[in-house]
């Protein structure tokens, strides 16, 4: 089977030297591995992929209900008051009944056991304080004047960056000297509980009665 050595898809041409003669085996694979380190992908939009599943799905011997975008964003926010999110999107399509909003989720992240990194700087020149810090390691949770955080950098000066869970920064400098109090250890799993308020979407019935209430015009 002849093969071509640059492809034409890639402006290869028909030539006697661009051409190669190989089994059918070897072809395929040729062709399969020039694929994935070209790393080429599908050049079909997300619209078009969800179609063709769709049609295959309906092909097989699964038995399911088709619903539309539309009776789903009705459902969504007049029957059951949710706010727009794929998850809720998905409850819609799945359930009649009312789902009770959580506030609250949490955060979660793992981390090593030790600290493996010894040195920083561009030649490897700075040393990192590993172990127990101040009576400190990294990732401990501590409650300091400047907030309350996970430990991500130690400093001999007694100053320490302290972010969320997921790295986000709290303060550069949190002093731990002094007023600092380790709320928990370091562990393997890194959990944080936070608390956010749910709002309703603008469309929900629940929505306009209590802002007309308020005498809020609704639009």
């Amino acid at each position: 089977m002849h093969c071509h050595i640059i492809f034409r898809s890639q402006r290869g041409t028909d030539s006697p030297e661009n051409l190669i003669c190989l089994c059918s085996t070897c072809h395929d694979n040729l062709h399969a591995e020039k694929i994935k380190l070209s790393g080429r992908k599908s050049k079909t939009k997300h619209a078009t992929e969800i179609g063709i599943i769709k049609s295959q799905i309906r092909k097989s011997s699964w038995i399911f209900t088709e619903t539309l975008g539309y009776e789903t964003k009705f459902k969504r926010e007049q029957i059951l008051e949710l706010p727009k999110t794929h998850y809720f999107d998905a409850v819609s399509i799945c359930s009649d009944k009312k789902v009770k909003l959580e506030d609250s989720f949490y955060l979660k992240k793992h981390v090593s056991k030790g600290d493996y990194q010894q040195r920083t700087g561009k030649r490897s020149e700075k040393k990192i304080p590993t172990g127990k810090l101040f009576g400190l390691r990294k990732f401990d949770l501590i409650k300091t004047e400047q907030g309350v955080g996970i430990v991500k950098g130690k400093r001999s000066s007694g100053y320490f960056a302290i972010t969320d869970v997921m790295g986000n920064k709290i303060h550069d400098s949190a002093k731990v000297k002094q007023n600092c109090e380790r709320l928990r250890a370091r562990t393997t799993t890194l959990i944080e509980h936070k608390i956010v308020p749910v709002k309703l979407t603008h469309s929900s019935p629940t929505y306009r009665a209590s802002h007309s209430e308020e005498g809020v015009p609704c639009l």
